[in-house]
């Protein structure tokens, strides 16, 4: 059984013994795709198969803890830029995933391709656990390089079109931005989507002192 195989099968007992043999793995870009055209970092390959539907959920964690203990690089980078492990966890919708990784020490203010953070894209599917661990000491108002839009921003994007991977819990992430502060914009007041959403309006409203 190789390192792909054993991600795809969620078993952590066959991981870990790959890791052993060669820990170098835990850092072997794995390549995967429509004739293997995409190769990506091991932990964020573990994201994308949940995504995909190819990795039972609830099965990730232990594999995510393999490979952290061989010494998988929780930044790395392809080519020093785009996606860090973390971000492909908030973007995928793996939320428990991201949360090992900061457990791990894994840099919550590094920029993906978008100049977005980790904390964009919780913010978008609504990952109020994850980003929970994310706003202490984030820019909070810091915005992306493609839709010049703060997580606030994304997150209430997310609350009126559903992405792919939500997990629905884009009230509760407003809130929290808004109680730590983050600006309300007044165009996102004035929007369509809000002012016909009361929960929405509401929720962006900063909590009295």
């Amino acid at each position: 059984m190789d390192l792909k195989t054993a991600i795809l099968k969620g078993d952590a007992d066959a991981l870990r013994q790959l890791l052993r043999d060669d820990p170098s793995q835990a850092n072997a870009l794995i390549r995967w795709g429509v004739n293997d055209c995409v190769s990506t970092h091991p932990l964020h390959f573990v994201s994308d198969m949940l995504f995909e539907g190819k990795l039972q959920k609830g099965l990730e964690p232990p594999l995510i803890d393999a490979l952290i203990r061989a010494g998988a690089n929780l930044n790395f980078q392809k080519n020093g830029k785009g996606d860090t492990p973390l971000i492909g966890a908030a973007s995928l919708g793996a939320e428990d995933v991201g949360l090992r990784l900061l457990d791990a020490g894994a840099n919550p203010d590094l920029r993906g391709l978008f100049g977005e953070t980790a904390l964009h894209w919780a913010a978008l599917l609504g990952e109020d656990r994850l980003a929970e661990r994310l706003i202490p000491g984030a820019d909070l108002n810091l915005k992306d390089e493609k839709y010049q839009s703060p997580p606030l921003g994304w997150a209430i994007h997310g609350w009126s079109n559903p992405p792919a991977g939500n997990q629905g819990r884009q009230r509760e992430l407003v809130m929290l931005l808004v109680a730590a502060g983050a600006k309300v914009e007044p165009e996102w007041l004035e929007s369509e989507d809000v002012r016909s959403n009361p929960a929405m309006l509401a929720a962006l409203r900063p909590p009295s002192p």
